[in-house]
C-alpha cells in the first residue's frame, strides 16, 4: 500500500487552522515547531523565558506583537549544567512557581525516549515545551551540522507538536557563514533542520547593530526584522525585560548607548562598587564584553562609596 492511498486526504478531511491558532504569539512564535537560532551568549535562553512569561502572564502583546494564548504551564527540557537554577533566577517572582516546570534531558538515544516525553507533556498539561538545548540533546555520536542527524531532531519533535503541544526548540548557528546566513538556514544543522520546522527565529547579537529578532515563519502576515533591547527588571533580578528599541521620527542623531548604558546604571543603582564588577553584570544584557563595557564607563560613570553617579 503507498503513501498516498494510506495516508492521502482531501481538503475536507483537513481540520481548519485559522491565523490565530497557528500562533501562539503573532508571526513569531507558531503553535506546532520553532527553532531559535543564535550565537553563544546572544541571549535566547533570555528570549525563551521572555516569550513564556508573556504567554503565562496573559500579557496582551510581546515586542509589539499579540500574545494569542495564555498558558498555564510551560516545560522545559534542560540540557545544560546548572540551567535549572539559571531558569529559576530568569523567572523568579515573575511567574507563578507552578506554571514552569523544569527536567533534565539526558540518555536521549534510548529507544522511546522521545515518545514517553511526549506522553508526559501531554498528562502535564503543558502548553508549551521549550528544549534548551538541540545540541545538548543529541545522542551518542550525533553531529548536528549532518543532515541525517538535523533531520532526526525534527523528526524526534514532530509527535509532540501533533499531540498538541507546541515546541520551542533552542539551538546555535554555526560558525562562519557557509549558508549565506540567512534566517532558514540560521540553525546549526540549516535547511535539514530549519525545514521540518514551520517557523525560525534568529537572534542576532552584534556590537556595532546589538540585537535583533529575524524571522522565517509559514503564514506570518510579514518576516520580522526587530531592533531590540533586553534589560534585568531591577539591578537584585535576572528576569529579563525584553523590548523594540524605539527610534525617533525624522533626521535626528544617533543616540550615544553608552550615555544610555550609564542612565540605565543611575537608575537601577546595581549592587557592584567597581567598573569590573559593572562590566560582568551588564555584559549578559548588552551587545558588549565586560572589558569593553569597564573600558567605555571609565571617566562617564563613578561609585562616591554610596551610589553611582555621571561622573562630572
Amino acid at each position: 500500500m503507498g503513501a498516498l492511498t494510506e495516508k492521502g486526504r482531501t481538503l475536507d478531511l483537513i481540520e481548519r487552522v485559522p491565523y490565530r491558532d497557528a500562533f501562539l504569539i503573532g508571526d513569531l512564535l507558531t503553535s506546532r515547531i520553532t527553532i531559535l537560532a543564535g550565537e553563544p551568549k546572544s541571549g535566547k535562553t533570555l528570549l525563551a523565558v521572555g516569550m513564556a512569561t508573556a504567554m503565562i502572564n496573559g500579557e496582551p502583546d510581546f515586542l509589539g506583537l499579540p500574545v494569542h494564548r495564555k498558558a498555564e504551564r510551560v516545560v522545559f527540557g534542560l540540557t545544560d549544567d546548572g540551567a535549572e537554577e539559571e531558569i529559576k533566577e530568569r523567572f523568579r517572582d515573575a511567574v507563578p512557581d507552578a506554571a514552569v516546570v523544569v527536567f533534565p534531558v539526558e540518555r536521549t538515544g534510548v529507544s522511546g525516549y522521545w515518545g514517553s516525553v511526549r506522553d508526559d507533556l501531554t498528562d502535564h498539561g503543558a502548553d508549551l515545551f521549550v528544549l534548551d538545548n538541540v545540541v545538548g540533546a543529541l545522542a551518542p555520536g550525533d553531529d548536528i551540522a549532518a543532515s541525517p542527524t538535523a533531520q532526526r531532531v525534527v523528526d524526534n519533535l514532530k509527535p509532540i507538536s501533533r499531540a498538541g503541544v507546541p515546541v520551542l526548540t533552542v539551538t546555535h548557528t554555526p560558525k562562519g557563514s557557509g549558508e549565506g546566513f540567512s534566517v532558514a538556514s540560521a540553525p546549526i544543522g540549516g535547511r535539514a533542520i530549519a525545514g521540518g520546522a514551520r517557523g525560525i527565529i534568529a537572534l542576532r547579537r552584534s556590537a556595532r547593530d546589538g540585537r535583533r529578532v529575524q524571522t522565517a515563519i509559514n503564514r506570518a502576515t510579514q518576516d520580522l526584522d526587530l531592533d531590540v533591547t533586553v534589560r534585568r527588571r531591577a539591578s537584585d533580578s535576572e528576569v529579563p525585560v525584553w523590548a523594540v528599541r524605539s527610534v525617533s521620527p525624522g533626521p535626528t542623531a544617533d543616540p550615544d548607548p553608552w550615555d544610555e548604558l550609564v542612565t540605565r546604571i543611575v537608575d537601577d543603582q546595581p549592587a557592584a562598587d567597581s567598573l569590573t564588577r559593572l562590566g560582568d553584570l551588564y555584559a549578559d544584557t548588552t551587545s558588549w564584553s565586560p572589558s569593553t563595557i569597564r573600558q567605555r564607563l571609565r571617566g562617564r560613570v563613578t561609585h562616591d562609596t554610596q551610589r553611582w553617579v555621571r561622573a562630572a
